[in-house]
């Protein structure tokens, strides 16, 4: 995806010497604690990758930068929760907005 090119991404990951999945993994866990992140992987290295970042943090600088990246997308659009017997038959119905 286009937000793992973001040089401001890119710069947090060469700052920290950590991959930019690393980096945007840790981002989610710190700034949002309470929401699930669910990072895939079928390759041992990146599993124990998305394992590492428990162990370290992104600096107050590198989280306040990331959260200025204007980049705004969900990766799961949520279309497979619809259906037309259900509470949600449209992605409005869904989520808070677009």
């Amino acid at each position: 995806p286009e937000l793992m090119k973001d040089p401001v991404i890119v710069g947090v990951s060469v700052r920290t010497g950590r991959d930019v999945g690393q980096v945007l993994l840790k981002w989610a866990l710190q700034r949002r604690p309470t929401c699930s992140v669910l990072p895939k992987s079928s390759s041992p290295s990146r599993i124990r990758g998305n394992l590492d970042v428990l162990t370290w943090r992104l600096s107050e600088n590198d989280l306040d930068a990331i959260d200025a990246v204007s980049r705004r997308c969900r990766m799961v659009d949520g279309s497979f929760w619809l259906s037309p017997d259900g509470p949600y038959r449209t992605l409005e119905d869904l989520w808070d907005g677009p």
